[in-house]
């Protein structure tokens, strides 16, 4: 049997992605075209290598097997076209980022502009998304690489290259309403009665401001979707707010935005840099995980 190594990349394009759809704007050719494709493997195959229903597309069995075995080869042809651009030093092209909002403020953008004086040819596309979404997008290599938060025990972070950039630290502020806090060590219980600020979609947070059978220990005034959003509450004295502190030191004590020092002792968080174990980073991409490496904690 003649083997069409493009109707192989497709099927692999595919099982990658949940829905055509994605797969076709991948592939940036049509859906019908990838239906196409797929139809026409399977039939020199003889057997059926996807479900179809109204979540999506699903693996066969004979499909998983299928794809165990062409996905080293498939993966391997696209390192070696990755590195051939690094060998080549080809300092153009593209590269796919994801993070949060408040990481790309206060932390990225700084990694960025060094990076954008050094290849200006390069086409920086960033996604802002959680950190659950963030990981799945570089499994399903849909990012080149995510920068996010996260726990030393992570295991959604298997089968992903992790490097650690920084340590990070909770604490909580308050503007000049609360600097009668700011001005001794205080324990959160004492904090209970005030109005909290909080970033309760980040799981990591909310962990620290609960009980140990799980349960929440002190409920926020005002949720918030990121940390730079409870920064700003902050500011207006809306409340305490819990945010990460070496994202805003600069803004500490300078008469508008105290520290408010607590007794207890909140677990730090790492912020780290992730890209997919199965691919081979292109150029652009390397480079750019060499700038945030070599600059660590500075």
């Amino acid at each position: 049997m003649d083997i069409n190594f493009d109707l192989y990349k497709t099927f692999y394009i595919v099982a990658n992605c949940s829905t055509i759809t994605e797969a076709s704007k991948k592939l940036m050719i049509s859906q019908p075209a990838v239906t196409k494709a797929i139809k026409n493997l399977e039939t020199q195959l003889n057997g059926t290598l996807f479900t179809r229903n109204k979540a999506g597309i699903k693996l066969t069995e004979n499909g998983k097997r299928f794809y165990n075995y062409i996905s080293p080869a498939i993966e391997q042809m696209q390192d070696a076209s990755n590195l051939f651009d690094n060998i080549n030093k080809v300092e153009s092209g593209e590269i796919k980022i994801g993070t949060s909002n408040t990481i790309l403020k206060y932390y990225l953008i700084h990694q960025l502009k060094t990076y954008s004086k050094q290849f200006p040819n390069v086409n920086i596309s960033i996604e802002e998304s959680y950190t659950p979404n963030l990981i799945n997008m570089v499994k399903n290599c849909t990012l080149d690489m995510a920068i996010i938060y996260a726990t030393d025990d992570d295991r959604k972070l298997d089968g992903l290259n992790v490097y650690k950039i920084k340590t990070l630290n909770y604490c909580f502020i308050g503007n000049k309403r609360y600097k009668e806090f700011a001005e001794k060590t205080v324990s959160i219980e004492e904090l209970k009665n005030e109005s909290l600020i909080l970033n309760t979609i980040n799981p990591i947070q909310t962990t620290l401001l609960k009980n140990s059978d799980g349960k929440e220990k002190y409920t926020a005034h005002i949720n918030l979707a990121s940390h730079s959003l409870v920064y700003e509450f902050v500011k207006e004295g809306f409340g305490i707010g819990l945010v990460v502190k070496e994202f805003i030191n600069d803004n500490i004590d300078n008469q508008d935005l105290y520290e408010i020092k607590i007794k207890e002792k909140l677990e730090p968080l790492n912020l780290i840099l992730v890209t997919n174990k199965k691919t081979f980073p292109t150029y652009a991409t390397s480079q750019l995980i060499n700038i945030i490496k070599n600059k660590g904690d500075k």
